[in-house]
């Protein structure tokens, strides 16, 4: 496969050159991809009839991992051309050169590289050659480089700007096709890109006229070379594809370019004679001349406490064999150490903290200077001190600078794993806000852990797979308690929580679990399950660990019929509904008739709330989930769906607290309730004890007055 950059300064018309170049290769029997790089979106727009396709940002953005692939972000155009459109942020808002990376990653991820394609043809902004928008130049992704330009000052200027881009990605070949005019009608335009062409060391390889078919065919939907085959321009934009073919085939060589200096471009500009240029190269100190480790006060603590890169780090925290080489600034490193308080965490290369000397999490610090001349010499640094450390697994994840100045991790990390072939390195790109929150930050480092699966193992039995993003319910003696006791009934024990203080050994042998169970029916967690199910096929047990009377009753009746010990499963089903009764009919009085909203973000499963408050007959004014705007897809997993009203938000709430003044309102979103009486709902265990306990708690808060009954003293 042959790879084609076509840069040039925006408008130059680089998107009406590159689609033409496409068709005209596929009509020369090449099987051709056409890849967008500008946040415009409509380099592919005349291989699909003048229609605008869907952007692998707004994808990345409004998917989750587990079910994004690739036929949603390509389609086919013109001459069976396959067309994708990397997309942009808000206008004024993020980084656009960071959206190619992940637009390159993502295709990358659910299998471009696997298409059947001759060429691939990039079409990017070439305005400024940023660390983002120079991601084409580098050598995994371009054989070969086409410069689009007029006679305009400012267009051979940006042209040049990507040649000093270009020679900052040498790759030990010259690359550089050469220069295509797209006339503008300047006067002695030609002579002048004749002239720029040579001074750099280049050829014009194309003259394209200023003809009205371009615009003809565009208002159409099309491209000249589909619509007017027989036309001069068609004929000047096939000797441009011979001209592609020749150069992968080695029959025509590339060059590397010269690029001019400031007082060049002044003399090109001016008409004169073209003076020598100056020093060929500069010398640059990794650390950029910064001051180097010299400390800095905190001034603004304003944070967001809950980032993907967070994410990935606590994913690769439970795994008690990892090291993590968190590759940004020290204050994402310290605002994770305080929001995870469990973790002793080491600040890299600095003496700020008394820790022991081995600890697992490490950071490169970059700084203010590393964010302008590139951070890569740290990052090689923190993995190499880290190898030396021992450790022989390392998650490398990146924060939000490294995305945004474009560090090349993918080339250190496969650098350092030839240098140390029996090191493991996994790469999280959480960086940038394109990538979302803590939990799109867990799944990402879920993804990679999940192939560490070894799916020919086999089953052995009497074991079970708890599989969760949280395992904050087996957090205490209490609840481990319970879940052995359930869990003996039947002969059982646990083999593997994935994921929670474990070992890649441990992940490895996944697939010895008889049965593979959630802990807690949530939508994240159901996400996870798609991501082991795709690796291994093995299925998931329909219920998974019980809270509350129905679910605890069906799980004991499911486990009695499967292990077969039926007559132990019957004993505790009697025993749970006794008791149960018991309690429902002893604090029935307290709840019947009272006016309750039961609002969920789903964070948790709550069917075992639900069913015990229509069992002490309360008087639902609403039960409504509120999703998380970065995951608008993923739905309530209920059996009470259609009680369930969803996209349900604060003026909905406002609304419901107007007209019904409810008696109480449950949910796990901390808000204020106009004097209407709040309890809180999250994690509560498991069995049917915790879920008695709970509606305890909701009777005290019942039984107390709310804020205006403190003023009138009165009490329910």
């Amino acid at each position: 496969m042959y790879q084609i950059a076509m840069y040039g300064k925006g408008g130059i018309g680089k998107s009406t050159m590159a689609a033409n170049i496409s068709v005209a290769l596929a009509k020369k029997g090449l099987k051709v991809m056409q890849i967008g790089c500008d946040p415009k979106h409509d380099s592919t727009r005349l291989l699909l009839g003048g229609k605008a396709q869907s952007t692998v940002l707004d994808y990345v953005r409004n998917t989750p991992i587990a079910k994004r692939k690739l036929d949603d972000v390509i389609m086919t155009g013109t001459e069976g051309v396959i067309c994708t459109e990397a997309g942009g942020p808000e206008p004024g808002i993020g980084c656009a050169g960071r959206g190619i990376l992940t637009t390159f990653d993502t295709l990358k991820k659910l299998g471009a590289d696997g298409l059947d394609v001759d060429v691939k043809v990039y079409d990017v902004l070439g305005d400024v050659v940023c660390g983002g928008f120079a991601v084409p130049l580098r050598g995994e992704y371009a054989d070969g480089i086409i410069l689009v330009t007029s006679g305009e000052f400012m267009a051979m200027y940006a042209a040049n700007n990507i040649m000093k881009g270009l020679s900052n990605f040498d790759t030990g070949s010259p690359r550089l096709i050469g220069i295509l005019l797209n006339s503008r009608g300047v006067v002695g335009e030609e002579e002048l890109v004749r002239r720029f062409a040579a001074a750099t060391g280049t050829e014009v390889i194309a003259v394209m006229p200023r003809d009205k078919l371009f615009a003809d065919a565009e208002g159409k939907g099309h491209t000249v070379r589909e619509l007017y085959p027989d036309s001069d321009i068609s004929k000047a934009v096939d000797e441009i594809a011979q001209r592609i073919i020749d150069v992968s085939e080695g029959k025509v060589e590339c060059v590397y370019p010269h690029p001019l200096d400031d007082d060049q471009l002044s003399d090109l500009a001016a008409g004169r004679e073209i003076r020598p240029g100056g020093a060929s190269g500069v010398t640059r100190h990794p650390c950029g001349g910064c001051t180097g480790c010299a400390k800095r006060s905190i001034k603004d603590t304003r944070i967001m406490m809950s980032c993907a890169a967070y994410g990935a780090l606590a994913a690769y925290m439970k795994m008690n064999d990892f090291a993590v080489v968190l590759h940004g600034p020290e204050s994402c490193l310290y605002f994770m150490n305080t929001s995870r308080s469990k973790a002793v965490l080491e600040l890299y290369d600095r003496e700020i903290f008394d820790v022991a000397p081995a600890q697992n999490v490490r950071c490169t610090m970059m700084d203010d200077a590393v964010s302008i001349f590139g951070g890569v010499k740290y990052l090689e640094k923190a993995i190499d001190d880290t190898v030396a450390d021992g450790f022989s697994r390392i998650a490398v994840v990146t924060t939000c600078m490294p995305g945004i100045i474009g560090d090349d991790c993918v080339s250190v990390i496969d650098r350092k794993m030839k240098q140390y072939p029996d090191v493991d390195i996994q790469y999280v790109p959480t960086d940038g806000d394109v990538v979302g929150d803590y939990t799109d930050g867990f799944m990402m480092a879920a993804s990679n852990i999940v192939q560490m699966i070894d799916p020919s193992v086999v089953p052995e039995s009497n074991s079970i797979n708890l599989i969760a993003t949280s395992f904050f319910d087996l957090h205490s003696k209490k609840h481990m308690q319970e879940l052995e006791r359930m869990l003996d009934r039947f002969g059982l024990k646990v083999n593997c929580r994935f994921i929670d203080e474990t070992t890649s050994s441990t992940i490895q042998n996944f697939c010895k679990g008889t049965y593979d169970m959630l802990l807690t029916d949530t939508a994240n967690n159901r996400e996870l399950c798609d991501m082991i199910h795709q690796r291994t096929g093995r299925e998931l047990f329909p219920v998974p660990l019980p809270v509350g009377r129905y679910d605890y009753e069906e799980w004991l009746d499911r486990m009695g019929d499967l292990t077969g010990k039926r007559e132990e499963a019957e004993e505790e089903i009697g025993s749970v509904e006794s008791e149960y009764a018991a309690f429902i009919d002893a604090h029935r009085h307290r709840f019947e008739g009272k006016k309750v909203i039961l609002l969920n973000k789903l964070s948790y499963n709550i069917d075992w709330l639900i069913d015990m408050l229509l069992d002490l007959k309360v008087d639902f004014v609403r039960i409504a989930c509120q999703p998380n705007p970065r995951r608008k897809q993923l739905a309530a997993v209920s059996r009470h769906i259609g009680l369930i009203t969803q996209d349900y938000d604060s003026d909905n709430l406002k609304k419901d607290i107007s007209e019904n003044r409810p008696d109480l309102i449950i949910s796990d979103i901390m808000m204020p309730t106009d004097g209407v009486r709040f309890a809180r709902v999250g994690k509560i265990g498991l069995g049917l004890k915790p879920s008695l306990d709970y509606v305890e708690y909701l009777e005290n808060i019942m039984r107390l007055p709310n804020n205006e009954g403190w003023k009138k003293g009165g009490i329910i």
